[in-house]
């Protein structure tokens, strides 16, 4: 079991990048975002949301660009 510390959930990624829930867990399977699909549910790992918002960081939210980060 991962250190649940290290990790948020979904809803708490999208509202941290002001995304939908749905967007942040294509994100997760296209590789995007790091995390752990436990059951049903994903995790999101913390260092995985502020690196994207790092990389991503001066573009529009609706830039292409940004799906490959």
């Amino acid at each position: 079991m991962p250190d649940l510390r290290d990790f948020v959930t979904t809803e708490e990624a999208a509202r941290i990048l002001q995304f939908d829930v749905e967007h942040v867990r294509r994100l997760l399977r296209e590789g995007d975002l790091q995390g752990e699909k436990i059951g049903t549910a994903w995790l999101v790992l913390k260092k995985s949301v502020e690196e994207y918002i790092k990389e991503t960081e001066g573009m529009n939210k609706f830039d292409p660009r940004r799906a490959r980060y």
